[in-house]
């Protein structure tokens, strides 16, 4: 037995009020590494690199293709939702929205979480 499945079974049988561990949790949360480019005009096509964006426990369908994704991220700029044209584990391909030239932080949300944020300049 895996050690976040007997934890699941500990904290499941607990005492009243304890919440039970999902198959999230043996998940690490997701990481954004870069944005490249760091800055760029909108409608610019934007990489953005990280790791574990899928939040795909081990085991969950992935073998085909360890990159594909069951479900995809929302990518932000600011508060501002993106057009994502590219999806995997480790990387978003992006549309920069239509903001005012500054800086934003750029940041992913996916399967519940949110990946920190990096600093973008609108051009």
């Amino acid at each position: 037995m895996r050690i976040g499945l007997a934890l699941a079974a500990v904290v499941a049988a607990g005492p009243a009020g304890a919440v039970a561990c999902s198959a999230n949790d043996d998940v690490p949360a997701p990481v954004l590494a870069s944005v490249t480019p760091d800055h760029a005009g909108v409608g610019a096509i934007v990489m953005l690199s990280g790791s574990y964006l899928c939040q795909q426990p081990e085991g969950s369908g992935d073998e085909v293709d360890p990159l594909a994704c069951a479900h995809t991220g929302s990518v932000t700029f600011g508060v501002v939702p993106a057009v994502v044209t590219q999806y995997t584990d480790s990387s978003a391909t992006t549309e920069v929205p239509d903001l005012p030239a500054g800086t934003v932080e750029v940041g992913i949300a996916t399967g519940g979480r949110t990946t920190n944020t990096i600093d973008f300049t609108i051009d």
